[in-house]
């Protein structure tokens, strides 16, 4: 019997152990650096500055990436389908809105989803191909795969007082044949440009289509969870 306090001790700590999670840390609220504004422990791996909100000021997108290794459960699917854990550097999105008045960057938004990680570009490598601001946007580019990869864009707009999926793009191709399907979307106008045919014959060799977009609202960086996890139509993921 004088063995069972012991047992249950090590189960607890087990138990405790297991369920221990990574915990994101909350980025700096402020800073006059880029220096300042990374979080300890984590090194800066992508960024981009311009004008994000029209006050002729530039502003600055960073993306951090973790010095751990941990495990991540990610989505895949719509949202909440197809979870999968993935051992990898966790990465953070990072957008601060510079006072045009003091200098100092002020946050704005922080998502810790979105940014795809190195692992998950299959044989290409890390996805993370592009951060840009431009015309008062943001634009993330990803890709991957391997015969048969693919290419993701999206820009995000601040308006309303929150970050908006604005337009998109999907390029699914075979690297060898050059078959391939682009989707183009816009979510302003609610419309959807297909092409379908070979990336290396474009003029001669693909179709090309446009039809309506349905959806119920835009998404946002909060709505959207992260890349190939809306289903925007049946079988269709973005």
């Amino acid at each position: 019997m004088r063995f069972l306090p012991l047992l249950l001790i090590l189960l607890f700590v087990q138990t405790t152990f297991a369920q221990k999670t990574f915990l994101f840390p909350k980025v700096k609220a402020q800073g006059v650096s880029v220096a300042a504004l990374t979080p300890p422990n984590w090194t800066l791996i992508e960024s981009a500055t311009g004008d994000l909100n029209n006050d002729a000021t530039d502003d600055l997108a960073l993306v951090f990436e973790s010095n751990q290794v941990t495990d991540e459960t990610r989505t895949y699917g719509d949202n909440h389908s197809d979870i999968i854990k993935e051992t990898q550097k966790p990465r953070i999105l990072a957008i601060y809105f510079r006072d045009k008045a003091n200098g100092v960057f002020n946050l704005s938004a922080q998502n810790n989803d979105f940014i795809l990680r190195s692992e998950e570009g299959g044989k290409v490598g890390d996805p993370l191909q592009q951060m840009a601001i431009k015309d008062q946007q943001l634009f993330l580019r990803f890709k991957g795969g391997s015969e048969w990869r693919w290419e993701l864009g999206y820009t995000f707009k601040f308006q309303n007082k929150d970050w908006f999926l604005t337009s998109a793009i999907n390029l699914y191709f075979n690297q060898n044949t050059g078959d391939m399907t682009e989707r183009i979307y816009d979510f302003s106008s609610r419309q959807l440009f297909t092409t379908v045919g070979n990336l290396h014959r474009r003029d001669i060799a693909n179709r090309k289509t446009s039809e309506v977009l349905y959806f119920s609202q835009l998404r946002t960086f909060k709505t959207f969870k992260k890349p190939w996890a809306w289903e925007i139509m049946p079988n269709v993921y973005l």
